[in-house]
C-alpha cells in the first residue's frame, strides 16, 4: 500500500519526502532523489497527520523520540484512511511481541529481585549474567529496550538500569555490604591474629569479585590476610575445607601456611605448591603419581649430571668447537680460560648458568623452531648473534636433558604443570575447589598461570567459576630469572576482566624513614603499580645510611656497643662473592649482633633489626650482562620501560628486610647509579660515603 503526492506537489517539496508505503514490518519513505526505510522497530507507532491549504502531510516520530519523519504534498482525503491502515499494521505487529514481553516480564523482575536483594558481595560475573539474560529476554520478544519500554513503562522503571549496567549501584552496595560484614564480624577479626586486623586488612579479607588481587607490600601482613581469608570464609559457611585451595611456591611456605591453618581454623584446608598440585591432577587422572627427576629435587644429583653432561658435550668435535668459536666473542658465567676441562664442568656458576637455559627453554615447551623464531623477532636487540650463538651451544644439552626424562620415565617440574593443566582443559580432571588463593603472586609465571587459569573457569554444572584470590607486590618481583612475570601482576585486571585490586596500606616492618626512603625508590618506575604504604612506626631521625664500604667494621663496632640485647643483622650481598672474609670472625667477636650473609634474592621473606647492604658499586648493583644474549628473550616480562627494573625491586626488598636501619656500602670511587641517585635527588639519608670523600 503506498501514498504518494501528485507531479505538482513532488516538485514543491523541494526534495523532501513525498511518498510513503507499507511493507511488512517496515515503511518505506522517498523523495525525488533518495529513499529510506524505517523498521517499525524504529518508529513508535503513531502518525501525527497535519492539514496545509492544498495537500496533507504525514509525520511519524522514532521510538527513541529523537528523531521524525515528515512526508509532504499528500492528498487530504487519503491521509486519515492511510494514517489508520498504518497504526493498525503497527498494533498487529506490536501484539505478538508485547505478548511475548508480558510473558518474560515476571521472570525478568524476579531475576532483578534476586540479584539485588540477596544480602552479599555482587560480582562482577553475576551482574553480566543478569545483564545477558534480561537482553536475551528482550531478543526474544523481538522488541528493542525503547519500544519494550514503551509498552511496559512501569516494569521498564526497574528493569532499565539494568540493560546498560547499573555499576554505581553495584560498587556503593558492595561498599555498603562490605562495611556492615566488617561490623558484623568485628570481634572475630579482633580476635583471629595475635593482633587486631586494621582497616585495610579487613576489608581485604571480604573482597569477594570473581578475581582479586591483594597488593601486599613489605611487612604489611599478607600471610595474616590469607589466613583470615580462608578463616572468613568457612566461619562465614561461604565454603566447605574441601573447597579452598592454597597455593604457595615453596614447600617451606607450604608447610607454615598449613601449620598456621591447622592452628587458627583447626580444619583440614588444602596447601599445596604448584608442583605437589601437578603431582595430584596427574595421579586422579593417570591412576599413579609421577616419577619427578632427582636432578630437579637434588642439587648435588644435578650438578653430577650436569658436569658428565658437559664433559661430553665437549669430547665431541662439532660441540667443542661450537663453544671453543664462542667463548672468542661472549663470556659465559663460571667459564676461565686457565681451567682444566674437569674443572670447568665442575664450576658451580656456569652449571647453574646452563641449567637455568634448560629450564626457560623446556617452560617455552621445548620447541627449537619456536625458539628461533623468538630470537629472530626480538626487534631491535644487538645481541641476536649472540642468542643464536648460545642457543646453538644450549640446545644440545636441552635435548640430552630431555631423552635422559624419557629413557628414565620421569619428569621435571615444568612438565608436570604442562601435563595438569592440559588434563584440566581436555576435560580429564574437574577441579573441585571453589576458591583458588595463591601466595607471593608477582612470582608467577606464565605457565603456572595458565594451570590457575585453567582452574578458574567453569567446570561441569557450576553456576559461577572458581575464585582466584592472589596476594602479592609488584614491588618484590624479584624471579624473573626463574620465569616470573611482573607484568601478570600488573596486568592482573587487563587479564582478568572482572576483577577487583585493592592495597593493604600499613607495614608493620619499617619505620616512616626507611620507608620514605624505599617507596619513593621503586615508584621511579613508572610501570610499577602506584600505592601508599605508611609505617605503623613513626620517627623523626633518618634510618639510612649512606657508608663507605673500608668503614663496615667500624660501623658494626659502633652498632655492637648501642646494642643491649641480642639484635638480628644482616648482611646483604647481591651475590655470593660479596660475603665478607672476616664474617666468622665478627660473628665470634659480637654474638649480641646474630650476624648472617645471604644473597639479597635470599633474603626475601625474611626480616632483621638491621641491614647493610654490601657493595653496590658500578657493575656489581645493578649487576651487568644479567639480560643479555638468549636469556634476554626466554625470560618473560623484560620490558619495564626503565633500566636496572629488577635490579630496582631487588635493591628495594633488600632494603625494606629491616626494621630499624638500613646501611648502604659503596666504594665511594665507583659508586653505582643506585647511590648516585639517593645522593643527587635528595633523598632523605644520612651520606657519610660523602664526607669520606672530601
Amino acid at each position: 500500500m503506498r501514498l504518494t503526492a501528485n507531479w505538482l506537489a513532488q516538485w514543491l517539496v523541494q526534495g523532501d519526502f513525498c511518498s510513503i508505503a507499507l511493507d511488512e514490518e517496515e515503511v518505506r519513505l522517498e523523495s525525488l532523489t533518495h529513499q529510506e526505510v524505517v523498521s517499525f522497530d524504529d518508529w513508535d507507532g503513531s502518525v501525527t497527520l497535519h492539514r496545509g491549504v492544498m495537500w496533507g502531510a504525514m509525520e511519524l516520530m522514532s521510538a527513541d523520540q529523537n528523531d521524525s519523519w515528515t512526508i509532504h504534498g499528500l492528498p487530504w482525503a487519503e491521509c486519515k484512511h492511510f494514517a489508520e491502515h498504518l497504526v493498525n499494521a503497527y498494533r498487529e505487529w506490536a501484539q505478538g511481541r508485547v505478548e511475548k514481553l508480558d510473558q518474560h516480564l515476571p521472570q525478568m523482575l524476579t531475576q532483578i529481585e534476586n540479584f539485588t536483594t540477596q544480602h552479599n558481595y555482587k560480582r562482577r560475573s553475576q551482574h553480566l549474567n543478569l545483564q545477558h539474560a534480561l537482553h536475551y529476554a528482550l531478543q526474544d520478544t523481538g522488541l528493542t529496550d525503547e519500544l519494550a519500554a514503551s509498552f511496559r513503562p512501569l516494569a521498564f522503571e526497574q528493569i532499565s538500569p539494568w540493560l546498560t549496567d547499573n555499576r554505581e549501584w553495584v560498587a556503593a552496595t558492595n561498599q555498603q555490604w562490605i562495611e556492615e560484614e566488617t561490623g558484623k564480624w568485628a570481634s572475630w577479626f579482633d580476635r583471629f591474629e595475635s593482633s587486631p586486623l586494621n582497616a585495610s586488612q579487613r576489608e581485604a579479607v571480604l573482597l569477594n569479585e570473581d578475581h582479586n588481587l591483594i597488593l601486599a607490600g613489605a611487612g604489611s601482613g599478607k600471610t595474616s590476610v590469607l589466613m583470615a581469608r580462608a578463616g572468613y570464609l568457612l566461619a562465614s559457611q561461604q565454603a566447605d575445607p574441601e573447597d579452598i585451595l592454597l597455593l604457595a611456591f615453596g614447600r617451606k611456605a607450604a608447610e607454615e601456611m598449613s601449620e598456621r591453618l591447622a592452628d587458627k581454623i583447626g580444619k583440614p584446608v588444602r596447601v599445596a605448591t604448584f608442583h605437589s598440585l601437578g603431582c595430584q591432577i596427574i595421579q586422579a587422572v593417570e591412576g599413579t603419581l609421577p616419577a619427578v627427576s632427582p636432578l630437579v629435587l637434588d642439587d648435588a644429583a644435578r650438578h653430577e649430571w650436569l658436569s658428565a653432561m658437559l664433559k661430553d658435550q665437549w669430547q665431541q668435535e662439532a660441540s667443542a668447537k661450537r663453544w671453543q668459536k664462542h667463548l672468542t666473542q661472549w663470556r659465559i658465567p663460571g667459564f676461565r680460560g686457565d681451567n682444566s676441562m674437569e674443572e670447568q664442568a665442575r664450576s658451580e656458576p656456569l652449571l647453574n648458568w646452563v641449567w637455568r637455559h634448560i629450564e626457560l627453554i623446556s617452560q617455552h615447551g621445548g620447541n627449537k623452531s619456536v625458539l628461533s623464531a623468538l630470537v629472530d623477532s626480538d626487534l631491535g636487540n644487538t645481541d641476536k648473534a649472540q642468542m643464536k650463538s648460545e642457543l646453538a651451544l644450549l640446545w644440545p644439552c636441552y635435548k640430552t636433558y630431555s631423552q635422559y626424562l624419557k629413557a628414565n620415565r620421569q619428569i621435571d617440574f615444568n612438565s608436570m604443570i604442562q601435563a595438569a593443566t592440559d588434563y584440566i582443559q581436555q576435560g580429564k580432571f574437574t577441579p573441585p575447589w571453589r576458591f583458588v588463593m595463591v601466595d607471593e603472586y608477582q612470582d608467577i609465571s606464565p605457565h603456572r598461570l595458565s594451570l590457575i587459569e585453567a582452574i578458574c573457569k567453569p567446570h561441569g554444572d557450576q553456576s559461577l567459576a572458581p575464585s582466584l584470590y592472589a596476594v602479592g607486590d609488584d614491588w618484590q618481583a624479584i624471579y624473573r630469572f626463574a620465569g616470573a612475570d611482573v607484568n601478570l601482576t600488573t596486568g592482573f585486571e587487563s587479564r582478568f576482566g572482572a576483577s577487583q585490586v585493592m592495597e593493604l596500606d600499613t607495614t608493620y616492618r619499617f619505620n616512616n624513614m626507611i620507608g620514605e626512603v624505599a617507596n619513593l625508590f621503586i615508584q621511579q618506575n613508572p610501570q610499577q603499580l602506584k600505592k601508599s604504604l605508611k609505617s605503623f612506626r613513626k620517627q623523626k631521625r633518618k634510618a639510612v645510611t649512606l657508608l663507605a664500604q673500608d668503614l663496615l667494621e667500624q660501623e658494626l663496632v659502633q652498632l655492637a656497643a648501642k646494642v643491649k640485647q641480642e639484635a638480628q643483622v644482616l648482611l646483604l650481598g647481591r651475590n655470593h662473592d660479596q660475603k665478607p672474609e672476616k664474617l666468622a670472625d665478627w660473628q665470634a667477636q659480637w654474638p649480641q649482633l646474630n650476624l648472617q650473609f645471604m644473597t639479597c634474592h635470599a633474603s626475601k621473606g625474611r626480616e632483621a633489626d638491621f641491614v647493610f647492604i654490601l657493595n653496590v658499586n658500578r657493575g656489581v648493583f645493578p649487576a651487568l650482562d644479567r639480560d643479555r644474549g638468549l636469556l634476554a628473550c626466554l625470560q618473560s616480562g623484560g620490558n619495564d620501560g626503565i633500566a636496572d627494573a629488577e635490579e630496582r625491586r631487588l635493591f628495594y626488598v633488600a632494603m625494606t628486610r629491616a626494621k630499624e636501619q638500613v646501611w648502604i656500602c659503596a666504594n665511594p670511587e665507583t659508586l653505582s647509579p643506585f647511590v648516585n641517585e639517593l645522593i643527587e635527588d635528595r633523598y632523605p639519608v644520612f651520606n657519610k660515603i660523602k664526607k669520606v670523600s672530601r
